[in-house]
């Protein structure tokens, strides 16, 4: 039992989802003593990108006697980010009562911390080329057997070549840098953030249809001309926008919202171009 103690990520709650036990793996990863977590709530982990609606399945799957097994991305003690696999099920007395939940974990953090390096852009720190092209694949399908629309947004940076010749690559890539994060900030959770190529920028809106992700993409628009960069201080950007169609394949919407960018670019730059 020692063994298990030290090596295996236990976590005991009671029915009013108290903890009531948690191993010596557990108290090691997280950097808590096990007084300071007996009798507190297993939110006490939850790191601030947490997805309510993921809480509630794992409740209704265990308090109905089913098995819940997935991922959680939590914060230790001192605030640092952690990542752990667990399968969480109902224990019962002998009139089959359910009283009480065990979750079963392992630290995935090291195996998440590769994944993510091979999902981003070095410089950008958002989505790279091929997670946009997995994604844009993943919506396609989806379309294909529920009808579900998507649309795309794709931005490019005016005259983002001056830049580097007046300032520089350095400045060049610090104004990628913070043009990478205007987008992540103007954006739903939902949305698909990535980098496309050199200073091209992809947004896939999912569940989204023309009017909608207009509006989103002229919100990022009149975001960045209002920004003042360091040392460039004003840049802007064109924006080309399409909505998937009963005709389309993935080339033929790339095409699309390509040719509204490269519009958008030919009728002076600084707008938005959407389907007709």
């Amino acid at each position: 039992m020692d063994t298990i103690d030290k090596y295996v990520i236990t976590l005991d709650v009671d029915r009013n989802r108290r903890i009531t036990n948690v191993s010596k793996a557990l108290c090691d990863l997280s950097g808590y003593k096990k007084e300071e977590l007996i009798g507190k709530l297993p939110s006490i982990f939850q790191s601030d990108d947490r997805d309510e609606h993921v809480y509630k399945d794992i409740w209704n799957k265990i308090t109905n006697g089913l098995i819940w097994d997935g991922n959680f991305h939590n914060l230790t003690k001192n605030k640092e980010y952690f990542w752990i696999h667990s399968t969480i099920l109902p224990n019962y007395d002998e009139s089959n009562n359910i009283i009480s939940y065990t979750s079963i974990s392992e630290d995935i953090t090291n195996k998440k911390i590769i994944e993510k390096l091979s999902q981003t852009d070095t410089l950008t720190q958002i989505y790279n080329r091929m997670v946009l092209d997995d994604n844009l694949e993943r919506e396609y399908n989806r379309f294909l057997r529920n009808k579900t629309i998507f649309s795309l947004i794709l931005i490019d940076i005016d005259k983002f070549k001056l830049v580097n010749d007046n300032y520089g690559h350095l400045i060049g890539d610090k104004v990628l840098i913070t043009f990478s994060n205007i987008l992540k900030k103007n954006s739903r959770k939902t949305d698909i953030v990535g980098r496309w190529g050199g200073e091209e920028f992809m947004i896939i809106c999912t569940d989204t249809n023309i009017s909608d992700a207009m509006k989103i993409a002229e919100n990022i628009r009149k975001t960045i001309e209002n920004y003042k960069f360091d040392i460039v201080k004003n840049c802007t950007a064109s924006l080309g926008v399409s909505e998937i169609n009963e005709e389309d394949n993935i080339n033929s919407l790339l095409k699309r919202v390509d040719e509204n960018l490269y519009k958008a670019k030919e009728n002076g730059r600084n707008r938005s171009i959407f389907d007709l």
